[in-house]
């Protein structure tokens, strides 16, 4: 059904003030998340033991549930979006506690709870929440001076690194501390300030190589060039070269571990082939360039940091998955948006295009339609 620029109904205005690009980025993620789990994920369900369909029922319930939470969210104000995100981040962080006394342990890591049967990453929420709610500190801060947003920007931050450290997520832990530092260095910080953010990184790193012996492993066998994992994944991208082997017709999946989730990417290179991919990549890009884009010609800063942040959250995310993939940096168990398998990234991601979708929402004068028709 055609909507007519004439139109005043609020599904009219909602439509002709989002960024119709990001949208329809978002939208053909999605189609594309759920076409190839259908396509591939029979296979990996067969592999595990589970129902034929397990993965792919499942994530087109997560899709769905995504999509209706991005379309809520985006046609919220920024008032009530600053408010969620505040009991949003509140309600994370007690859930990110619970993984300590109730939490389920897998591969050395307590990352999930279970929530009305259903296991849920909390860390995955705290991403979009965290960012709104740092973009309001530090734009209260630059609005008053004597207001020390940067301090509580601070104290809210470390105690969530606390928690990632010793759950232990390495790859989140840096995700949101690069976010973290992004969004401070927008601000216009002072340098001493941005200084310590940057140590930040290499400390964590220090910290995780030398405490942790997953990733001492890791990074070392990333070193030595003797990775399993990457080896075949390397392999499944020379194995679909320009078009792909067919749907379902990847062998590399029967092989890589987490082939659904931390390894999407060059199971759809090996049976779609590497245009496909270069496609998807181009999706992501629309999504990312058109929010900075957007947010260029903004004076708000709490809007400028917001959209920056989680375009940047979600760019930097894909980067990391994808890196891995290719062999170009140590294997981390990353989700691509939409594409990977899995309830708590998905339902984040689509949280993250909502809120892009809200705050970068062109602002239109109704007042004379109202006197219009009234």
């Amino acid at each position: 059904m055609l909507i007519s620029r004439s139109d005043r109904s609020k599904k009219a205005i909602w439509f002709w003030t989002i960024d119709r690009w990001i949208f329809t980025s978002f939208l053909v993620l999605c189609s594309f998340g759920a076409f190839f789990i259908m396509a591939s994920g029979t296979k990996i369900a067969a592999k595990l033991n589970f129902n034929t369909h397990f993965f792919t029922l499942r994530h087109f319930l997560f899709l769905l549930s995504g999509f209706l939470i991005a379309l809520f969210l985006s046609n919220l104000n920024h008032k009530k979006i600053k408010i969620l995100s505040i009991f949003g981040l509140i309600i994370s962080f007690i859930f990110m506690l619970f993984t300590f006394t109730d939490g389920i342990s897998a591969k050395g890591a307590q990352r999930w709870v279970i929530f009305f049967g259903q296991s849920i990453q909390p860390s995955e929420f705290i991403k979009p929440f965290f960012i709104i709610v740092n973009a309001w500190l530090l734009h209260l801060w630059k609005n008053n001076e004597n207001f020390k947003g940067w301090l509580w920007s601070m104290l809210v931050i470390i105690p969530i690194i606390f928690l990632l450290l010793v759950q232990p997520d390495i790859g989140m832990t840096l995700l949101i501390t690069l976010t973290w530092g992004f969004q401070l260095f927008l601000t216009g910080i002072p340098l001493i300030i941005l200084l310590i953010v940057i140590f930040l990184i290499p400390l964590i790193l220090l910290f995780s190589y030398l405490n942790y012996e997953h990733v001492f492993y890791r990074i070392n066998r990333f070193l030595e060039g003797n990775t399993f994992q990457t080896e075949q994944a390397t392999k499944a991208f020379e194995n679909g070269s320009l078009i792909g082997k067919g749907i379902g017709e990847g062998f590399f999946k029967n092989i890589l571990p987490d082939a659904h989730t931390d390894f999407i990417f060059a199971v759809i290179a090996e049976e779609f082939g590497i245009i496909l991919c270069c496609g998807i990549l181009l999706l992501y890009g629309i999504i990312i360039f058109r929010s900075i884009l957007i947010v260029f010609s903004e004076n708000n800063l709490f809007i400028i940091l917001s959209v920056c942040g989680l375009s940047f959250v979600f760019g930097i995310q894909s980067i990391i998955h994808i890196s891995s993939n290719l062999a170009l940096i140590p294997t981390k168990g990353m989700t691509l948006p939409f594409l990977s398998y899995g309830g708590s990234s998905t339902l984040s991601s689509a949280i993250i295009i909502g809120m892009i979708l809200s705050l970068t929402r062109k602002q239109i004068d109704l007042e004379p339609y109202h006197q219009k028709f009234n």
